[in-house]
């Protein structure tokens, strides 16, 4: 969670550097991975394209008026339902941090691997 906007400097170095890339060279050591992300303005900023490219990361082509198939827009929609349907609904940022921290942990995995597979 971050507790401002995600501009493509903190994206690259904070989403890209410290989670991706260690995930990418972890499960795809070969190279054989592809990362999915959307047209967001950090997601496509040269600052980033620089550095996935530097990190030989390839990058799913995602046309600017694609329909969305990103299994994790379906997840995002699982976890604010988990959210806003507890029996005491968050009524402070506090609160609601460690709501969604609780709820995404609950989260099944085979919830997550069968939205994968449905793509």
């Amino acid at each position: 969670m971050f507790d401002r906007n995600v501009n493509a400097q903190v994206y690259v170095n904070q989403v890209l550097a410290d989670v991706v890339v260690p995930f990418m060279q972890n499960d795809f050591p070969h190279g054989d991975g592809t990362l999915q992300q959307d047209g967001t303005r950090p997601h496509t900023a040269r600052v980033t394209q620089q550095f996935l490219a530097q990190h030989n990361i390839n990058v799913l082509e995602w046309a600017a008026m694609s329909p969305d198939t990103s299994p994790i827009e379906h997840l995002w929609d699982e976890l604010k339902g988990r959210v806003y349907a507890r029996a005491k609904p968050p009524t402070n940022v506090n609160q609601l941090r460690k709501a969604v921290i609780e709820e995404w942990e609950n989260i099944p995995q085979q919830l997550i691997s069968n939205l994968v597979r449905s793509m």
